[in-house]
């Protein structure tokens, strides 16, 4: 990423000038104490400077937590205005507000705790707000001043100076607080269905396209090349752009995981963001069926695996039951390496029911 290799070049003028993580973390209503007090409309600045780069936002419930996903950099490659003080460029601040809605222009200060870890400015270092080393924020959705249920607005505003000239972007990134949850009366409670969850375990083995290309689900061991298996794998692609596809066996299927659209994104997982990960707060911490999420599994085909090699797949066999989660798995590729001849040696996470 740009922002990543021009803090190396610059990491001669930074060194012993810009702070890191304070340790612990800083539970507050903004990062500044202003004059927002909760029932305040909050003015949401339309400053989008293009120097402060933003990836995608996102949230996600985790226990009673709402954690928060996407990352603010400095980019001021290609601006020829600031090149004379693009060393010099730092981030100075940042701001958190919890508003109802997802509407910027009414907006009402909702005074809801945002627990972060503080950063210490002046700093070059890119924020992120999923991340342990640097902001790592979260809502709690039993905050007594939630009054009501419904779609809310992270607000952060960052700011950024190089020594002449201020910057500032602002995002929002709305999560829902469900009514199912926490908005429920006590004759509602009673009537709910208690909702059975099917834990699965999970297990690692490791695969090459060249020798041992077949994966067995049920057993989670490595087939050899020539032999039926529930998944074969196979190096794909060009000489200069190599690969990795499978196919499935008799009676196998598969698809990648559907993660949802709209908050709360309760199934936003990935290699890396496992299910069990996430979640540590359930006992024992594990993966359910239900999270892998899915529209259907007709697939006999996969393709484009090392390039969405953050993808997590489901697979079902002949055996299927929806109801026990027998013949149901989940797996993803990990660690691949490529070798010669374009073939690849890596492994497969697998999850089944326990």
């Amino acid at each position: 990423m740009i922002f990543a290799k021009k803090l190396i070049l610059s990491s001669v003028f930074a060194i012993g000038a810009f702070g890191l993580i304070a340790c612990g973390s800083d539970s507050k209503s903004s990062t500044e104490a202003g004059p927002d007090q909760q029932g305040d409309k909050i003015v949401v600045p339309d400053k989008k400077d293009p120097n402060i780069t933003v990836t995608e936002f996102s949230s996600r419930v985790a226990g009673d937590e709402i954690r928060f996903k996407g990352q603010f950099g400095l980019d001021f490659v290609g601006d020829p205005d600031a090149q004379d003080n693009v060393y010099n460029t730092v981030f100075t601040g940042i701001d958190y507000k919890v508003g109802k809605g997802t509407d910027a222009s009414n907006m009402v200060n909702v005074g809801v705790t945002v627990n972060s870890n503080q950063i210490l400015f002046p700093t070059q270092n890119a924020i992120d707000l999923n991340t342990l080393t640097s902001a790592y924020v979260s809502v709690n959705l039993t905050d007594p001043a939630f009054t009501e249920c419904g779609t809310y607005s992270l607000i952060v505003t960052v700011t950024a100076n190089d020594g002449e000239k201020d910057y500032q972007r602002t995002e929002l990134i709305p999560f829902e607080r469900d009514a199912a949850e926490y908005c429920r009366t006590e004759d509602t409670t009673s009537q709910q269905p208690v909702k059975v969850e099917i834990p699965m375990t999970s297990c690692q083995v490791e695969l090459s396209t060249n020798v041992n290309p077949g994966l067995s689900l049920s057993t989670c061991t490595a087939v050899p090349a020539g032999s039926p298996a529930d998944i074969t794998f196979s190096k794909a692609g060009t000489r200069n752009e190599p690969e990795l596809a499978a196919t499935t066996g008799a009676g196998v299927f598969v698809t990648p995981i559907t993660n949802g659209d709209l908050p709360p994104y309760t199934d936003d997982y990935e290699v890396d963001m496992w299910p069990e990960d996430m979640n540590a707060d359930r006992s024992p911490a594990t993966a359910y069926v239900s999270d892998f999420k899915f529209k259907a599994i007709e697939g006999t085909q996969l393709t484009g695996m090392i390039q969405s090699a953050n993808q997590i797949y489901v697979a079902k066999t002949a055996a299927y039951n929806a109801e026990t989660g027998a013949g149901f798995f989940a797996f993803a590729i990990t660690e691949p390496t490529e070798g010669n001849n374009g073939d690849y040696t890596f492994k497969v996470k697998v999850y089944r029911v326990q």
